[in-house]
């Protein structure tokens, strides 16, 4: 099996020219992309890094298109599990990372390319898509690699990327795409400043809601399919609290346990059908109670040592590490107790793995929910296109969270 430490990415001039003028191309018309502040590379020599928020995984063809330089994306090993996806992603230079888990493999590549190849590197702080189109909280550790490489970086903010290819979905909306392109740090500044100030100018820099976005350059984004599948990304009914029971069609979204009804319209606003008014009008006001009422569901259920599950799902269960890859091992149940995930197969057998013992877990893709637990990778996928992944992440974060903090219960906000 080919592995991580034995991949070495080449982004070959030739064939990064091919897919910016041809895909990248093709994205740059159909998604209406506006490039502000991109005569920067008119001066702005290799190496360099560019950082960028996170709002689908077309991003990288997206930003690429308007870059001269090949750029080398870090991207989530998730991706390169099957050869031909390892050749594909290997010819357009892409870093390989395992999502949560600190990687010195990586962090040796991403040295090689922006100072012995001189070349550029791509990074999305947040490590993952946003799902409600807010930046995510950055990953701490990206301020020490730019110090370490002491290479200007160039923040290129996606505004309108969210509502025209949200993450949960697989069908895009007809709307227009901004990216802001503006030199962050140059080398100077890295080298005097603390790690803390070069993440606080990067957090400043990546700062994005696209519901203000959308407030302040109305853009209607126009889809027969607009609510299609967005239970991936809200799965807690916000009229009972009701978790797993919302399906979408069309552009509606329907709660199956109390009636609630609504739609969403081309400026991603709820409307209640019927009359009335929602509980939420967007996406990122309804993931915030979400988020809120999950821990509350946690907390409860450690506070009265509950044996009952949160939830679960009929799933399938892979196994493998890193880029290798999967074998499945199980068709069943999953269940979520306060205190482990436990997979019921069919025939009655049981795979437990304790909260405390998982590592990484996040959701790769739209709908897969991965965790490693020592040297070893599961990966959860859904017998129903309909079924969360993010709910599973959502209810081992809140437990962990919960967990961590004690009876004073979880402080923060992350999303």
């Amino acid at each position: 099996m080919a592995t991580k430490s034995r991949y070495k990415p080449r982004n070959f001039r030739w064939f990064n020219k091919l897919i910016k003028y041809s895909f990248g191309e093709w994205i740059r018309v159909v998604y209406r992309v506006e490039p502000r502040g991109e005569e920067l590379f008119k001066t702005l020599p290799a190496p360099y890094v560019i950082v960028a928020n996170h709002v689908s995984n077309r991003d990288p063809f997206l930003l690429s298109r308007f870059v001269p330089d090949p750029v080398y994306w870090v991207t989530s090993d998730g991706n390169m599990r099957t050869r031909l996806m390892r050749a594909v992603l290997g010819l357009v230079g892409s870093i390989p990372k395992t999502k949560a888990i600190p990687d010195m493999e990586t962090v040796n590549l991403i040295v090689e390319v922006a100072r012995k190849r001189k070349g550029v590197v791509g990074v999305f702080a947040e490590g993952q898509a946003s799902w409600d189109g807010r930046t995510l909280p950055l990953i701490p550790s990206t301020a020490k690699l730019l110090k370490l490489l002491k290479v200007p970086v160039v923040a290129a903010r996606i505004k309108g990327g969210f509502a025209a290819l949200p993450r949960w979905t697989w069908k895009r909306r007809k709307g227009k795409v901004v990216i802001e392109w503006e030199i962050l740090l140059k080398p100077d500044e890295l080298k005097a400043l603390p790690a803390e100030e070069i993440l606080r100018r990067l957090e400043k820099g990546l700062a994005h809601d696209e519901a203000a976005f959308l407030a302040a350059e109305p853009t209607a984004y126009e889809s027969t399919r607009r609510a299609e599948h967005v239970e991936l990304a809200l799965f807690m009914c916000p009229r009972c609290g009701s978790i797993g029971s919302l399906k979408s069609s069309r552009s509606r979204l329907n709660c199956g346990a109390c009636g609630e009804a609504l739609s969403l319209g081309p400026d991603y606003r709820f409307r209640a059908l019927g009359g009335g008014e929602p509980v939420f009008s967007t996406i990122a006001a309804w993931d915030d109670w979400q988020r809120a009422a999950m821990d509350e569901l946690a907390r409860r259920a450690l506070e009265e040592d509950s044996k009952r599950p949160l939830f679960s799902d009929p799933v399938l269960l892979f196994r493998g590490r890193k880029m290798n890859a999967l074998g499945k091992i199980r068709t069943g149940t999953l269940v979520l107790y306060p205190d482990r995930l436990e997979m019921v197969g069919r025939f009655g057998s049981r795979l437990s793995f304790a909260i405390d013992s998982l590592e990484g877990a996040g959701v790769l893709k739209r709908n897969l929910f991965e965790f490693y637990v020592g040297r070893s990778l599961y990966q959860v996928r859904f017998q129903n296109r309909s079924l969360s992944a993010r709910k599973w992440l959502m209810g081992v974060e809140a437990l962990a969270r919960v967990r961590a903090a004690g009876p004073a219960g979880p402080e923060g906000r992350g999303r």
